[in-house]
């Protein structure tokens, strides 16, 4: 029998993280006097923060500096962490959602956020011990659109869990996402508000990651991967 392993997407999935990473980043990178705009910020959703603030220095005109890129870096995710303590979204109804999946299916994270970021939400929300393993930005030497992180994640599950059967499902918010998660062979769910055209990439689409129920997982493991031959 197959055991699904659901790797989930942090960012957009788990945590309403936009506003403030973008708000980390105006302010990491303001310390250089470099001013961001919402096309700048907008550019770069889904990278990492190293990338994010490498692409943006790049088209402000910034000297190529890796040692301003690692500093803006450190400031960006401390800025974060402030701001992610003082108040973050977590997904409704997250804790028992990802309690009922634990019955039915692995579960991991593959995130476009950096280690310390996840690692940070995941222990005020308690939701840490749930997930094995994590894989961040920092972990697969290309981000998302490359299925890199995807194959990454499912090594290492197979690693933890020798002699089972695994199944990966992607649960993403992003087309970017999806469409990694695809090329690595692996079913895809993706959650949020989103245009049909975005939606019908997946295999599932579901308005909340509450909407996905164990009854629902199973039922998903009968198909193939969109585009898979």
């Amino acid at each position: 029998m197959e055991v699904p392993v659901l790797l989930i997407e942090f960012e957009g999935v788990l945590a309403e993280t936009l506003r403030l990473r973008a708000d980390a980043l105006t302010e990491a990178l303001a310390a250089d006097e470099l001013e961001t705009t919402t096309a700048l910020l907008h550019g770069v959703e889904g990278l990492c923060t190293e990338e994010a603030i490498r692409l943006i220095r790049d088209q402000l005109g910034a000297p190529d500096d890796p040692t301003a890129v690692e500093l803006a870096r450190l400031r960006a995710e401390r800025a974060f962490a402030a701001r992610a303590g003082k108040g973050l979204r977590v997904a409704a109804d997250a804790r028992p959602t990802l309690e009922r999946l634990t019955a039915v299916a692995r579960l991991s994270l593959v995130t476009r956020a950096s280690r310390r970021e996840v690692e940070f939400v995941l222990d005020l929300a308690g939701l840490g011990a749930l997930f094995r393993p994590i894989i961040a930005c920092e972990d697969a030497k290309a981000p998302k659109p490359s299925p890199a992180p995807y194959a990454l994640a499912m090594s290492r599950v197979t690693e933890l869990f020798p002699g089972q059967a695994l199944r990966g499902i992607a649960v993403e918010d992003s087309v970017r996402g999806v469409r990694a998660a695809r090329a690595a062979g692996l079913l895809t769910i993706i959650v949020g508000d989103l245009a049909p055209q975005d939606a019908m990439e997946a295999d599932a689409w579901y308005p909340t990651l509450s909407d996905l129920t164990p009854e629902r997982l199973r039922s998903l493991l009968g198909s193939s991967p969109k585009g898979a031959r």
